[in-house]
């Protein structure tokens, strides 16, 4: 007791600084609890809790292991993992060699797997469920993530901007393809299978893109046995304009090339066809022609007349469309564009313009297609005459000579167009497309996700059990000193 007859208290010290929670009840208007004694409670228990922590870490850790057990049996997170490039002209506009949109999807086509597990032999994987285990990720150079991140951040402050990122336009080079792990399927077999589809994919590719079978395969469609002497050399002629074609596409593509396996060039080959074509086809016609000879007088006579009609036809619907390309002709003009050379003169020039000069060339490739119309024509009304003048039948003699004549240029026709899918298959393999397609990093296993896979799935549940151990540590506190406090007023008012 105080000598000014106040009652004593002590005072906190000025330095003290305490955390009050303020907490709303029935009985009062408002409790503190002190943070600090809450600290206390939990200090006084941290020998408990700390055993706690110690029991829900390794709860947390065994937890982890059994998820990757549980991950590696199934092989959920288990992968085998490649990488392949493409590197030809188009790629990085997003184009394939053809000039059409590239699919790198076309990898885990039903076609591309079934192959790659028919060339592995085996029979008991399902080719379905490895289809949908494939996932493919394209590879982005950083620049052009920084690009559009950048332009993000402005966008931002500037909504307009959102437009530049229409013009960032790129198109990986680079895929990295995933084969997750299938049940039954061990990690040897995983990574086999994907070497065996990125083999089967450089197949599909060749084939897709190569065409170094198209010849073999137009020459198989029609058997020239089945028709009469003149439709039989017509279909020989054809394959021959086909086959010439497609060498002069690759004459002028790559004229310096030449087979190692054939020893052609793509013009040594060319001239053998025109040779084939100016005296072997020309010698069996004149022959076939000369001696009008037909299996069938009537059916002869009415394959003429057909082509006839048909060419009055083609020639009336050319003559129609060069009609009206001559008027679209007269009344266009090109713009003028006039140059002062001196003080004294002027000179004026026609400007170049691109669609006055498409049409000047359309105008010229039809009145050539007339003209041979016309000469086909010709053709056929003397062979139609031919025909009808016809008194006697054809000697043995005749059809043995053209059938075999005809037979031996099938031949000759048939072993060209091998050599030429040879020469055109390795000029493809070794020149155009020697990198067109790469593995360049082939298939690697990685069990059950991999080093930082499997610390996420230790880490995370030991991390949850620790966090929900250290909430009730602190409850626990929490209670100790709303008991206290309950204690203490229960005190206060007895």
């Amino acid at each position: 007791m105080r000598k000014d007859g106040n009652v004593g208290h002590r005072h906190k010290p000025q330095n003290d600084a305490r955390i009050y929670l303020h907490m709303d009840n029935s009985e009062s208007d408002e409790t503190q609890i002190d943070l600090m004694n809450i600290a206390g409670h939990m200090k006084r228990k941290k020998r408990l809790y700390r055993y706690v922590m110690a029991i829900a870490a390794c709860a947390g850790i065994l937890i982890g292991l059994i998820a990757i057990g549980v991950d590696y049996i199934a092989g959920q997170s288990a992968y085998a993992r490649a990488v392949v490039t493409f590197q030809y002209e188009g790629i990085e506009n997003g184009l394939d060699p053809n000039g059409a949109a590239f699919d790198i999807n076309k990898i885990k086509s039903p076609k591309v797997i079934e192959d790659a597990l028919t060339s592995l032999g085996t029979t008991d994987l399902d080719s379905e469920k490895i289809r949908e285990s494939i996932e493919i990720e394209g590879v982005v150079p950083e620049d052009a993530v920084e690009r559009i991140t950048v332009i993000k951040e402005m966008s931002l402050e500037d909504v307009s901007n959102y437009e530049k990122i229409l013009d960032i336009s790129y198109f990986p080079s680079q895929y990295i393809v995933y084969l997750r792990k299938n049940t039954g399927m061990s990690g040897r077999e995983t990574t086999q299978v994907l070497n065996a589809i990125l083999e089967s994919y450089r197949t599909y590719f060749m084939d897709t893109y190569a065409n170094t079978e198209v010849l073999t395969v137009t020459a198989n469609l029609i058997d020239y046995k089945d028709y009469d002497y003149a439709e039989a050399m017509d279909l020989l002629e054809t394959q021959m304009e086909i086959m010439q074609s497609y060498v002069s596409e690759r004459r002028d593509q790559a004229p310096e090339f030449r087979s190692s396996g054939t020893g052609l060039s793509f013009g040594d080959i060319s001239m053998a066809l025109d040779a084939i074509s100016e005296i072997d086809i020309a010698n069996l016609n004149s022959y076939i022609e000369s001696h009008t000879l037909t299996k069938d007088v009537s059916r002869q006579r009415e394959y003429y007349e057909y082509r006839i009609k048909k060419y009055n036809m083609d020639i009336a619907e050319c003559q129609i469309e060069l009609s009206n390309i001559q008027s679209v002709i007269d009344k266009y003009q090109k713009d003028p564009l006039v140059i002062v050379s001196s003080q004294e003169s002027t000179k004026e020039i026609e400007q170049t313009n691109e669609y006055y000069d498409q049409l000047l060339q359309q105008r010229l490739e039809l009145s050539t297609e007339i003209a041979s119309l016309n000469t086909k024509l010709n053709e056929t009304y003397t062979l139609l005459n031919a025909v009808n003048g016809t008194i006697g039948q054809n000697t043995q003699s005749e059809h043995d000579y053209a059938e075999e004549k005809m037979s031996f240029l099938a031949e000759t026709i048939a072993r060209w167009a091998d050599l030429t899918e040879q020469t055109a298959e390795e000029y493809y393999t070794t020149t155009l497309f020697s990198n067109a397609y790469k593995i360049a990093v082939p298939a690697q296993y990685t069990a059950a996700g991999g080093l930082v896979t499997a610390a996420k799935k230790i880490v995370a549940p030991v991390a949850v059990l620790l966090f929900i151990t250290f909430g009730v540590w602190c409850i626990d506190g929490l209670f100790c000193e709303l008991r206290k406090m309950k204690e203490d007023r229960q005190r206060d008012e007895g």
